[in-house]
Formats: structure tokens, sequence, C-alpha cells
């Protein structure tokens, strides 16, 4: 297993607030594909929250979920290490968008690292 570098969600041309986030994943995964990475080695993965909103209580919920979590006042990362394909991950992605919704923060999606065997 190699780490290449990091793969990252191509540029959105348009207001990425409307483009819904399984969108935003799935451009996230090909661009792992483009990488010969099929995203089912589990992985170094961060998750990125900012707003006004409750940043505390979001820390405290993802913590209890396993996850590690860093951040200053107005944002929040929170790592863990899991597989990315989008069977696997599609439970995480609507448990990100449901946290920012309960916390009133924008989740502003996610980035791993590329593993190919």
């Amino acid at each position: 297993m190699s780490q290449l570098g990091r793969a990252r969600q191509e540029p959105i041309t348009v207001d990425e607030s409307e483009v819904p986030h399984e969108e935003r994943d799935a451009a996230i995964r090909a661009s792992l594909a483009a990488h010969g990475d099929s995203g089912v080695t589990p992985r170094h993965t961060l998750f990125y929250f900012h707003g006004d909103g409750d940043h505390d209580d979001l820390n405290e919920v993802a913590r209890r979920a396993g996850f590690i979590t860093r951040g200053a006042d107005d944002a929040t990362v929170l790592e863990t290490t899991i597989p990315v394909d989008a069977a696997s991950f599609a439970p995480v992605s609507a448990m990100m968008q449901s946290w920012a919704a309960a916390f009133q923060l924008d989740y502003d999606g996610w980035e791993c690292a590329v593993v190919t065997n």
C-alpha cells in the first residue's frame, strides 16, 4: 500500500452550497479512482465544519462517536480512519450532514489520502 498524495474535490464552478453532498462525494471518489484508488482500504479522512454554530457540542458528539476533533472558535476538523467507497461512506456523509444541521454549522466536505495496493 502506498500513499500517492491527497485527493480532494475538484474545483466546482457553481456555488458549492447548491451542489448536493452526494455529488461532491462522488467527485472526490472520481479523483481517487483516477489515481487507481477504489476507496475500500481504510485511510485517514478529514471532515470540515465552519460557521457560528455550536462547535463545542459537535466536538463532544464526534468524540463520543470515535472521531478526533480539532479546531478554533469558528472551524472544526474531525478525523478518523475509514474506507471511502460509496457503500461504506454514504452513512458517514449522511451523519456529517445531520451534525451540521443539528449544530447549525456549514459542512464543507472532506478529504483523504490516496491509497493504492
